[in-house]
């Protein structure tokens, strides 16, 4: 459904004035009224027939096709010449017929459940394929029957049968198990099998244009027409009606609701209900919330309730509801404050007086918005509260306190508005009352079978609405804004103490506090859940009573009836607590009506529970009717349809059409570019469409059910391959769930996933397990090469390493060898140094034996020749030590030049130490000269050219 025009009507029955009929109507006060535009279901605006199917799916006969609806979605299915449907009905295996300008045929399931049509036109015999309209189609079992004005076509299945008029065909319908049809010339007809006889009395309706037949109880059968009244075809007779209820009204349709009621479309009223046991008449038109009068059909749905096709729109009329609306007076805006049944009238009291209607009995609550009469003397005032004291009614309004009596109301206290009474005795008669006003409280006193004013009770000055009398005798007063009053009255009554309780006190605040008696308990309603009072503790704590039911929710208004249930308003909504008289054991039960939400005066609630068949319930637009007996009777179990599923790919596709059930052949299997699917379900559940829950799960990718929710279309998008089942389940306000509506389907594998391309993949893979064997073992063999390498370059590497290591070896081995050779060097150099001491000594003997002149000299001179001798020894050390440092020196001179002398070989020495002539010439004690000529004999000696130096010489040995 995509816009829903809903008008909740808050109007009374406005009953016919025409003619003499006794008024009477289906419960009190009218039902809700939902109102289809042609903007809500897109097509056209006059809707001439309608019809449902087992499945409880409407479908309408509109200027544009056939309309289909199904509680929360539209279709509309068009002829093949696209001409205006005037007629339609289903037959018991499913098939839509209709009639239409030159065309007959009916809509059937095609294939996956999508509604199509199927002409049988082809079949009527030649002569007869072309006529005009078709006005009325009936079914009786097999054979279908299309009345034009020329023509009956009579369809078995196979062929088609054509039935001539005497004259011209203005009517047909079936009515019990017969078909019935009207000629203008012959009158009613009846069809025996094949022939169509008149009926008894047929001709009294030669003429007369019919608007609905149907049969009504086992041998009536009423005969509606359309301007010249109703007649009743018993016994073989027909016979016109008295107190005819149409008069000047035109009928376009009629239709039975039950064996007592039948309703009628008319072109200028409206509907028209008229009850054929009480000659009454009760209308709905555009003042009880109809779009507009002109109203071309009419049908009772398999809920007993009623959908007019208008001439602009579709009106749906909750005619079976349990939930009525009563206006009071001709106001459209009074609200009601407070309502009581006293003495078989009703009472009402509203934002503009009390209101009364007069009943026939206090079980006979039948009153319409005409039925009221405002009480005398309370005009112009709030009527706060009704309360029966002492078999009295007392009403408190905006100025004072009232005996209301009958129709009229006697002020007994005046001065100042009055909000509640209450009794401080449960004893008959009660004796005092206390009245909580606009500023403070005040007491009536029950004297000579009257009240009267007993004064000013003196205390604390407060406005105190809500009033409640403890076991201990203490009065308990909730403020608004202040919090809860405890009061102590005085024993004479006439004054009283006053302690105020905040959330100081326990409360969870002092704002939004009420308080009530239940169950003969006080109980505070406050923002938190329900409180009560702890003496013990002089505090509020949370009460258990209903804790189970209401915890901490929000409550504002508690009331309890005579069978001890409590009904209530809460942050939730409005609805009532049921306790089972038989077994105080069980658990309470629970029941909330979502119709009456944003409906109840706010901060102003009243229920008032007469009995289980009349609650009223005070609205901001009067009052609310409710029959709670048949609320809550049995119900038909609620369904779930699945209106429509379309997939998208590369275009949209409608796979299931929702008709007849979601399965009618095999499961769909799709290509695998469809991977976005579109889901539409709905309840037919007309009255309640708006408070109807749904909860789907898709199988095979949602893990578990969705929460419930108003929506009914889903999405799932990019779904990949596999098998599917989407299923959706319904529930209604009651928590009545349906059973499991499933749509399973599959999504092929794309051509990547088929079997060719697994295996095709399977033999990629094991070529490519060859290859990759392949190219491991190339790959190994090149690492097995690299690694070869990779080893000669490391034994390289290693083998420059030892290298490397035995260089610093022999470095060191050098270092060695060069500290040796510094050690040698030193060593010759002390040698050098004995032998310069040598010479030195020689000197010094040469010195001294030229001075030797006695024993002293010569034992110098011994000793300076033992000196020598260790000189001498030096000699022999420096000359291993210089051999070994150069290399064998001395030896490899000796070995080539066995001619040199110990004396040449120690020139050689000298000369090789690049020691001076001089030097030479001290160590050897000669002179210059004689090592001059010492050199030039060695060079003699070893061949030694000119040119050549004898050093260079002998530094290359």
């Amino acid at each position: 459904m995509n816009k829903i025009l809903l008008n909740i009507l808050l109007f009374p029955v406005l009953l016919s004035t025409v003619g003499h009929a006794v008024y009477a109507q289906n419960g009190t006060g009218i039902p809700a009224v939902i109102n289809y535009t042609k903007f809500d279901y897109h097509s056209g605006s006059q809707n001439w027939d309608i019809g449902q199917d087992k499945q409880k799916v409407m479908y309408f006969a509109n200027n544009e096709g056939l309309l289909r609806f199904d509680g929360s979605h539209w279709k509309l299915y068009p002829l093949p010449n696209n001409t205006v449907i005037w007629c339609l009905a289903i037959s018991d295996d499913g098939k839509i017929y209709v009639g239409g300008q030159d065309e007959i045929g009916y809509f059937s399931s095609g294939q996956n459940g999508i509604l199509t049509y199927t002409s049988i036109k082809d079949k009527i015999p030649p002569p007869h394929q072309r006529f005009a309209d078709v006005w009325h189609i009936a079914v009786l079992g097999k054979r279908i029957f299309f009345q034009a004005h020329d023509r009956i076509f009579e369809y078995n299945g196979q062929s088609v049968h054509v039935h001539q008029p005497n004259s011209q065909w203005t009517f047909m319908a079936r009515a019990g198990d017969r078909i019935y049809a009207a000629d203008r010339a012959t009158g009613m007809l009846q069809l025996n099998d094949t022939r169509w006889e008149p009926v008894n009395d047929g001709k009294k309706l030669a003429g007369v244009l019919i608007a609905g037949m149907f049969q009504m109880r086992k041998d009536s059968i009423f005969i509606v027409t359309r301007t010249n009244g109703t007649f009743l075809l018993q016994n073989g007779t027909i016979s016109l009606q008295h107190n005819n209820p149409q008069h000047d009204l035109y009928i376009n349709s009629a239709t039975k609701i039950n064996d007592d009621e039948f309703v009628m479309a008319t072109a200028a009223g409206g509907c028209l209900v008229a009850n054929i046991r009480h000659n009454g008449l009760q209308r709905f038109s555009d003042e009880q919330g109809l779009q507009n009068n002109n109203t071309l059909s009419v049908f009772m749905d398999a809920d007993k309730n009623l959908w007019t096709g208008l001439n602009s729109g579709i009106s749906y009329i909750n005619y079976n509801s349990a939930i009525r609306y009563l206006q009071i007076g001709k106001a459209n805006n009074l609200s009601a404050y407070s309502t009581r049944i006293f003495r078989n009238r009703l009472y009402v009291g509203t934002s503009n007086g009390l209101y009364s209607a007069a009943l026939a009995d206090n079980n006979n609550l039948h009153v319409t918005k005409n039925d009221f009469a405002r009480v005398a003397n309370t005009e112009n005032r709030e009527a706060w509260n009704l309360r029966e004291v002492n078999g009295r009614l007392v009403l408190g309004n905006d100025i004072g306190i009232y005996d209301v009596q009958g129709n009229d109301a006697q002020l007994i206290s005046g001065g100042e508005g009055c909000w509640y009474f209450l009794p401080l005795s449960s004893v008959f008669p009660v004796q005092d009352v206390v009245v909580g006003t606009y500023n403070g409280l005040k007491r009536l006193r029950y004297e000579n079978s009257r009240f009267q004013d007993a004064g000013k009770i003196a205390g604390v000055p407060d406005s105190y609405r809500f009033l409640a009398l403890d076991n201990n005798g203490d009065i308990w007063a909730s403020h608004p804004y202040r919090g809860i009053y405890r009061f102590t009255l005085s024993e004479d009554k006439k004054k009283y103490t006053a302690r105020l309780y905040t959330t100081n006190d326990g409360l969870p605040s002092a704002l939004n506090n009420f308080v009530f008696k239940i169950k003969n308990q006080v109980l505070f309603a406050t923002t938190n859940g329900l409180y009560e009072f702890s003496a013990q503790s002089n505090r509020f704590v949370p009460s258990g009573f209903l804790s189970a039911v209401f915890g901490k929710m929000k409550m504002r208004y508690l009331t309890e009836d005579d069978e001890g249930n409590v009904w209530f308003c809460n942050e939730k909504g409005t609805g009532v607590v049921h306790f089972s008289p038989a077994d105080g054991v069980s658990a309470p039960t629970v029941t909330y009506f979502p119709e009456l939400a944003g409906q109840l005066l706010s901060r102003f609630e009243n229920i008032y529970p007469y009995n289980r068949e009349n609650i009223f319930i005070g609205s901001e637009n009067g009052l609310i009717h409710l029959d709670y007996k048949k609320y809550t009777a049995v119900k038909p179990r609620v369904t779930v349809l699945l209106g429509m599923v379309k997939t998208a790919g590369k275009a949209d596709s409608t796979i299931f059409g929702g008709y007849h059930g979601p399965l009618t052949g095999n499961i769909p299997s799709l290509s695998a570019a469809y991977n976005a699917f579109h889901f539409e379900y709905s309840a037919p559940a007309y009255e309640s469409h708006k408070h109807m829950e749904y909860s789907y799960q898709l199988e095979g990718y949602d893990r578990e059910w969705s929460s419930w929710d108003s929506k009914t279309e889903k999405d799932y998008t990019n779904l990949s391959n596999g098998t599917y089942t989407f299923k959706v389940k319904a529930r209604d306000q009651q928590q009545q769930e349906s059973a499991v509506v499933s749509y399973p389907f599959v999504i092929r594998a794309p051509w990547y996933k088929t079997v060719w391309a697994i295996l095709g993949y399977l033999a990629l893979f094991a070529g490519l397990v060859y290859l990759i064997q392949k190219r491991q073992k190339h790959k190994l063999l090149v690492q097995r090469r690299k690694f070869e390498e990779e080893q000669k370059r490391l034994n390289y590497i290693h083998h420059l390493e030892l290298e490397k290591n035995e260089k610093e070896i022999i470095k060191l081995q050098n270092e060695k060898l060069a500290q040796e050779v510094l050690l040698q060097k030193k060593e010759l150099a002390n040698t050098s140094m004995h032998l310069m001491e040598k010479a030195d000594t020689l000197t010094k003997i040469k010195e001294k034996v030229s001075r030797l002149n006695s024993e002293e000299d010569i034992k110098s001179i011994t000793d300076l020749i033992r000196d020598t001798e260790k000189i001498n020894a030096n000699w022999d050390v420096f000359a291993a030590h210089f051999d070994e440092l150069n290399d064998g020196f001395l030896n490899k001179l000796k070995k080539q030049y066995p001619q040199l002398t110990k004396t040449d070989l120690k020139m050689c020495t000298y000369i090789k130490l690049n020691l001076t002539t001089k030097e030479v010439s001290q160590l050897l004690n000669i002179t210059v000269r004689g090592v001059e000529v010492s050199r030039y004999r060695i060079r003699k000696k070893i061949g030694l050219p000119t040119e050549q130096s004898l050093s260079q010489f002998l530094n290359q040995i």
